[in-house]
């Protein structure tokens, strides 16, 4: 079977190197078009305090506090929702920054004994969950990574059900960067039942968190 290429001119048949060039020229075309949809649903925050720069969803509530900043979105990342979504259960994507001057110009090697693997789990409970008893929090694939000039700690975490608060299970994905003088918390939560729903706003976050020099 022989395609045909149309041309103002016109039709001839269609190359293979012809037909690969429309295939790649519409697949790039469709990619520039995702890029732009997706920065249109974004907003870019750049905190110069803290050398960082984020982007979050538009259709979320963003409040801003001496080194956090949080986005509270509800389940569809409906914006008028997301004024009066609580942060207990909606979707939450925050940056926490503390200054740690005695750390600036430290190796990611001297950085990682400063601020261990074992103490990054130990926070968890009580930074993701509010749970003070370290037990009932679930704690998945930590992982440290040793970058150029940081240390990077990742990991899932799974919070407990609040029966008397009728609150269900929560699914966290979060992200320590221990920089020089600079200790950056990410953290994307939300119930169990949105987390997976949201996966792609939640990679987005993760993916656009930039340090500035």
């Amino acid at each position: 079977m022989t395609s045909t290429c149309k041309t103002l001119e016109l039709s001839r048949p269609c190359s293979a190197a012809a037909l690969s060039g429309i295939v790649g020229l519409v697949a790039l075309v469709a990619a520039h078009l995702g890029i732009a949809r997706a920065a249109e649903d974004t907003k870019v925050f750049e905190i110069a305090e803290y050398r960082y720069s984020v982007e979050l969803p538009k259709g979320c509530r963003h409040d801003e506090g001496p080194g956090t900043l949080d986005a509270i979105c509800s389940p569809d990342l409906d914006a008028e929702k997301s004024l009066a979504a609580s942060a207990a259960v909606a979707l939450v994507l925050e940056v926490g920054v503390e200054a740690v001057p005695a750390d600036a110009g430290a190796p990611p090697a001297e950085l990682a004994q400063r601020y261990s693997q074992t103490q990054f789990k130990e926070e968890l409970a009580e930074a993701v969950c509010g749970e003070s008893d370290r037990s009932k929090v679930k704690v998945d694939n930590a992982k440290q990574v040793l970058e150029a000039a940081r240390v990077v700690y990742t990991a899932a975490v799974t919070c407990p059900e609040i029966k008397f608060l009728a609150l269900g299970e929560r699914r966290a994905t979060v992200q320590f960067v221990i920089a020089p003088g600079l200790r950056y918390r990410l953290m994307a939560r939300a119930l169990v039942e949105d987390f997976e729903r949201r996966k792609e706003a939640v990679d987005a976050f993760f993916a656009s968190f930039r340090m500035m020099p």
